[in-house]
């Protein structure tokens, strides 16, 4: 069943893959387990009892899922410039103060108007140095926007 076909057609009680979610979206794991027995049809304890959690579990991961999908749209369009401001302040946490200049040359390197946020990110992580990327990420992270 796709996602198409799960998202907003089930009864009251019975979870639904979240609007948006393909089959093709990398998750982890512990998500697919969930929505794997999520089919529009099923209960929240049941598919408890099939993925071997609790009902609350379920309800987190259904949420999780929500949230990586509106991560993937946000990273296919281009960046606005509240996003734009928030991944420079990311930059600035990683690098300091040239972290400003960092984010003007990689956006004149794209010679794109507006690049997507994935492609802004990829360019941005290759121009950090090892011990900065991961600061960056943890950094991009707490904004929601990794």
């Amino acid at each position: 069943m796709t996602a198409a076909s799960l998202a907003g057609s089930a009864p009251v009680g019975v979870p639904t893959w979240p609007a948006g979610l393909r089959d093709d979206l990398p998750l982890p794991f512990a998500l697919w387990r969930v929505l794997h027995h999520v089919d529009g049809v099923r209960t929240a304890a049941e598919v408890a009892a099939l993925a071997r959690l609790s009902p609350a579990d379920v309800d987190v991961a259904l949420a999780q899922a929500a949230a990586w999908v509106r991560r993937a749209a946000q990273r296919s369009q281009p960046v606005t410039d509240e996003v734009l401001e928030a991944v420079t302040a990311c930059v600035i946490a990683a690098v300091g103060p040239m972290g400003e200049f960092v984010v003007d040359d990689v956006l004149d390197e794209l010679g794109e108007e507006r690049p997507t946020l994935s492609t802004l990110l990829s360019a941005l992580a290759g121009q950090l140095g090892e011990a900065q990327v991961p600061v960056f990420v943890r950094h991009l992270r707490a904004r929601d926007l990794a």
